[in-house]
């Protein structure tokens, strides 16, 4: 996708450099996105949500059948008691004198690593549910409920809903004046509105071939209707007339 937008953004600059009265385009890229993996191995119990619906910070997005680990904890945590009550009974023993201090470390011991199974168990348990980091949508979804998918492979992406950037390449000469702040218009191709927007971040190097600098921009007047992927035409405000 990095090298389809260099491309075609890239274009773009050469055709206003010639042309000297061509705009430069700018592709909407969400904030926040993310492939959602995991290393579980149990069939998914469910899905909620379906390709393209919204989702809240906080709710689920996937859940894992996890009954034989749950079992499992329970197992842990029986352990860990027993382990405890056989510690107490030592440690009371060397009161008087009627164990030593061996045993009453080597119970010791024994507890301790029956407290860190239990939390490695529990530790695996929390991740039998997958939520959302933030607010979003589906973007692709891959997994299905009942299979058991590939361990680390991607199950969906997901990205953030109203949190969008607007990323372009401008001509590298421009950062004679171009600064955070900097206003300029994108009209929305597939909307056809134009939109108000500024510059926040101005990348750390140059393109020595193309002569170019990526850009980020924020839509400052809002963004309804927009989604991550549109793109269209941008306007600065203020451009140096030997620009």
């Amino acid at each position: 996708m990095a090298v389809c937008l260099f491309g075609s953004l890239t274009s773009a600059g050469s055709a206003w450099a010639q042309a000297g009265n061509e705009t430069l385009r700018g592709i909407v890229k969400p904030v926040n996105e993310a492939m959602i993996a995991s290393d579980m191995t149990f069939p998914i119990r469910s899905l909620p949500f379906r390709e393209g619906q919204s989702f809240a910070k906080g709710d689920v997005l996937v859940e894992f059948e996890c009954g034989d680990l749950a079992a499992q904890v329970k197992s842990a945590e029986a352990m860990l008691r027993a382990e405890k009550i056989t510690l107490e009974n030592n440690e009371r023993l060397a009161k008087s004198r009627a164990v030593g201090n061996f045993e009453v470390e080597l119970s010791r011991a024994k507890t301790d690593q029956a407290a860190a199974e239990l939390e490695g168990f529990r530790s695996k348990m929390s991740r039998c549910t997958i939520r959302a980091p933030y607010d979003g949508r589906i973007a692709v979804m891959r997994a299905h409920a009942h299979e058991i998918p590939e361990p680390n492979q991607p199950m969906m992406q997901i990205v953030s809903q109203s949190d969008l950037e607007i990323e372009i390449l401008l001509p590298s000469d421009w950062l004679r004046w171009l600064k955070p702040r900097s206003r300029f218009t994108i009209r929305i191709d597939e909307t056809g509105k134009s939109l108000g927007a500024e510059i926040v971040r101005i990348a750390a190097v140059v393109d020595p071939v193309s002569q170019t600098v990526k850009v980020t921009g924020r839509f400052w007047n809002g963004a309804d209707g927009v989604l991550p992927g549109m793109s269209g035409a941008t306007t600065f405000e203020d451009v140096p007339a030997s620009e």
